[in-house]
């Protein structure tokens, strides 16, 4: 290991020094408000002013991933309005192009860079993380590249090496018919409009949407469609450069100091908050066959049903369980006599005290390493640790054969058009959606009255006591609050 550090210590800082080099940490100057990110800033900084930034920049991603909630697809024009009404005024990158003091747009974009690699070191540690900082960040980029002028667009691309240009009308004549037929318009729209050719390779999202006309080796697209051309460079980039992030967190310095701060911003991102027990909240353990059949979401409903039947879970079931039950308010001793009582029916009091109760109280941080464990998020469950064939942990619309999911469902009392459609969401990866349909039906609502997305299983258990009268009202979606969102 020694010498594995080492070579990665060598690697980074060649990387440094060649990023030194360019002499580029953060664009300075120019008359756009767009950036590829890819230099990142080398100056030197407060671990107080790394946080400010950071935390910034985070309230503005998550501000995103809360309208694009609101707004479902079809809703652009909605989405478009909020954004600009939410999103500017909270994040001062966003209306840069509206700023003539040269010093004050030199300092936003400084802290607009910094921000940006500080959230890339904060959620490149897990996929799941990766992915939702990405999303975000995406999103946002689209956002302000429709603010954007055209001549700060064509600026913009010249100079981050695009390969490519308009055509002249002569080649555009040429291909006219082809052109129209790719795009979907008409021949006289055709001429009307700029035509780009750019490197196939630069262009297969669009390839892959049929939107383009290819041509040796060539591209050829409307300028509308330069967005795409250039998230595609910027996506590819961020996961690349993410990936070898999440190599080098080992051997950087300042872990002690850095590494908390990092913590935090990513319980901020896409896991939301720690679901733990409220001072005050409890559950016994005979209250949870009761509390299964109402308030549970069907992942933890189901490895309640598993138990109840074969006396016995194995570790994994037991890890997801076990913490799901901690953070609803099941003591530790509540959590030891509840699982003694089911697993006695296959062994004796002495095997179960030696192979299992140890790791109960490890859940609770009162053996090993003393840590204090959160209830896994939805996210987690779905990429780590996925269950085998006789488990009965997971996500069931991740996991479970589409027989096994419809059979679940049917148990549970839901209607079968209902049911059709959680197994379509699960078909297309909307587990998330899928999860949010069940809470909503099983309540005897219509679909679509919940205001937010359900990606944790504790979150699904809170929402279900709330709507039961047992916590604080559900937001639920009202004819005001539908108003107030398509404005």
């Amino acid at each position: 290991m020694q010498f594995d550090n080492r070579s990665r210590r060598s690697k980074m800082l060649r990387d440094i020094n060649a990023t030194r080099a360019n002499n580029q940490s953060f664009p300075s100057s120019g008359v756009g408000n767009l950036c590829m990110y890819d230099f990142a800033p080398i100056e030197e900084i407060t671990l107080r002013e790394f946080e400010e930034i950071a935390e910034q920049r985070l309230k503005a991603l998550r501000k995103i991933e809360e309208l694009k909630l609101r707004h479902e697809k079809g809703m652009f024009d909605e989405y478009k309005a909020s954004m600009a009404k939410e999103l500017n005024p909270i994040f001062k990158p966003c209306t840069l192009h509206q700023i003539n003091n040269e010093e004050l747009r030199k300092r936003i974009r400084r802290d607009d860079v910094i921000g940006h690699f500080a959230l890339r070191l904060a959620f490149c540690r897990s996929p799941e993380d990766t992915k939702w900082f990405v999303t975000h960040e995406i999103e946002l980029f689209r956002h302000r590249y429709m603010n954007e002028t055209r001549a700060a667009i064509l600026n913009f691309v010249t100079e981050n090496k695009f390969d490519g240009g308009m055509i002249n009308s002569d080649e555009r004549e040429e291909h006219l018919k082809e052109f129209a037929d790719s795009f979907g318009c008409s021949l006289e729209k055709v001429r009307l409009a700029d035509i780009w050719a750019m490197d196939a390779c630069d262009a297969l999202e669009l390839a892959r949407k049929r939107k383009v006309f290819l041509s040796e080796g060539k591209a050829y697209l409307e300028y509308d469609s330069l967005i795409t051309i250039i998230v595609q460079r910027l996506r590819a980039n961020m996961y690349a450069t993410m990936a070898r992030a999440n190599q080098y967190r080992g051997v950087i310095e300042e872990q002690d100091r850095l590494f908390p701060r990092l913590d935090r911003l990513t319980k901020g991102g896409c896991g939301g908050k720690d679901f733990n027990a409220a001072e005050g909240q409890s559950i016994s353990r005979h209250q949870i066959d009761s509390a299964s059949a109402q308030f549970f979401p069907l992942c933890m409903s189901g490895i309640q049903s598993h138990l109840r039947k074969n006396h016995h879970l194995k570790h994994g079931a037991r890890r997801q369980y076990g913490l799901f039950l901690k953070a609803i308010g099941l003591s530790l001793e509540e959590a030891l006599a509840f699982f003694r009582e089911e697993f006695t029916h296959k062994m004796d009091s002495d095997k179960f005290e030696k192979q299992y109760a140890y790791n109960i109280r490890h859940m609770y941080g009162k053996e090993g390493k003393r840590q204090e464990y959160s209830a896994f998020s939805c996210a987690s469950i779905i990429l780590n640790n996925p269950p085998g064939p006789e488990d009965c942990h997971g996500c069931p619309y991740k996991h479970s054969s589409e027989e096994r999911l419809r059979a679940a469902l049917k148990a549970a009392k839901i209607k079968s058009e209902h049911i059709d459609e959680m197994v379509a969401l699960s078909k297309i990866n909307q587990f998330d959606k899928a999860c949010t349909l069940h809470w909503e039906v099983s309540r005897g609502q219509e679909k679509g009255p919940l205001s937010t997305l359900i990606t944790h299983p504790n979150q699904y258990y809170e929402l279900a006591k709330e709507a039961a009268g047992g916590g604080p009202k559900v937001e639920v979606k009202t004819e005001v609050k539908m108003e107030i969102s398509t404005q």
